[in-house]
Parts: structure tokens; C-alpha cells; sequence
């Protein structure tokens, strides 16, 4: 039980100074880019001049990747709450086969999302059709996701074989 309280303050650790954070600047950044469409010139590495050309298209998809971003950090939140009811000694308990069964799912999707929405930013965008078969960050992303949904139904397993235990003594 040491591991788990030492990962459970990890993981609260990296909620206080990254996660909350970073919801309220991608909110600011949110609202202020359709004010001031330079701001997206930090979040994709653009020249001025590309951000006016597109416009709308640029900020539609902006927002369509803090959406990814909401996501993943929403499966991490999550996340926490299953460790603390893994604190509370209750392993088995139809929230966390629940829970892991969301955030997988909420994983493939924000990978795949973001698979598509880069792919389509560098060919909208930079006029580049580059697909790469290579090892990616939104490939863990999905894997990961279904690394989630295969605990879960583990959990599930797991959790009849426990309650056709406890009827056979």
C-alpha cells in the first residue's frame, strides 16, 4: 500500500501544478483567440501573416484540439478517483471497471482526434501530406486507451470470480 500512496501523491502532485493550470489558460486562450487571433501564433508556430490568410478554420481547430486536451485531462481526473478508491481497499468496485472502461474509450478517441486533426492541420495548413508510420505520441495515446479498456474488463473477470468465490464457502 506504500506504492499506492506514493503514486496517489504523484498523481495529485501533477494535478495541482500542471492540469488545473492548464485548464484555466487553455479557457483564457479560448475566449481571447477569437478577440485576438495572434495568440494562436504560440500555439502552432506561426508567422502573423499564416494566421490571417485562414482565419476561422485556424480557430475552429484550435478549438477542436483544447477539446482533445479537456479530454485527457478529464481522464486523468478520473484516474485520480480510482486510486482513491483503490485507497479505500475497494478494488473490485463497479466504478473503477466503469471508470477504466471511460477513460479508455475517452483516450481512443482524443489519440485518434488528434491523429486526424494534426494530419489535416499540415495538409490544410502547411500544404504538407506527410504520414508517419513511426512510433507517435497520439499512437501511446490510443494504446494506452485500450491498455484501459482491457483492465477493466480484467476488473470485471475478476470481480465475478471474487463473488462466485465468496458464494462457494
Amino acid at each position: 500500500m506504500k506504492k499506492l500512496s506514493i503514486l496517489k501523491s504523484l498523481v495529485d502532485f501533477i494535478w495541482i501544478v500542471t492540469c488545473i493550470p492548464s485548464v484555466a489558460v487553455i479557457l483564457f486562450a479560448s475566449i481571447y483567440m477569437f478577440v485576438d487571433a495572434s495568440i494562436l501564433g504560440f500555439v502552432f508556430n506561426l508567422e502573423d501573416n499564416e494566421i490571417e490568410d485562414f482565419g476561422l478554420s485556424i480557430q475552429l481547430s484550435t478549438l477542436l484540439l483544447f477539446v482533445v486536451i479537456f479530454v485527457i485531462v478529464y481522464c486523468f481526473y478520473l484516474f485520480r478517483k480510482t486510486l482513491q478508491c483503490f485507497q479505500r481497499r475497494k478494488p473490485f468496485d463497479s466504478f473503477i471497471i466503469d471508470t477504466y472502461n471511460k477513460i479508455g474509450n475517452m483516450l481512443v478517441f482524443s489519440g485518434i482526434g488528434a491523429t486526424v486533426l494534426f494530419f489535416s492541420f499540415r495538409l490544410i495548413f502547411e500544404s504538407k501530406f506527410e504520414i508517419h508510420l513511426g512510433f507517435s505520441p497520439y499512437l501511446f495515446i490510443v494504446c494506452l486507451g485500450l491498455f484501459f479498456m482491457v483492465l477493466s474488463e480484467v476488473f470485471k473477470v475478476a470481480k465475478v470470480a471474487k463473488e462466485e468465490n465468496e458464494l462457494t464457502i
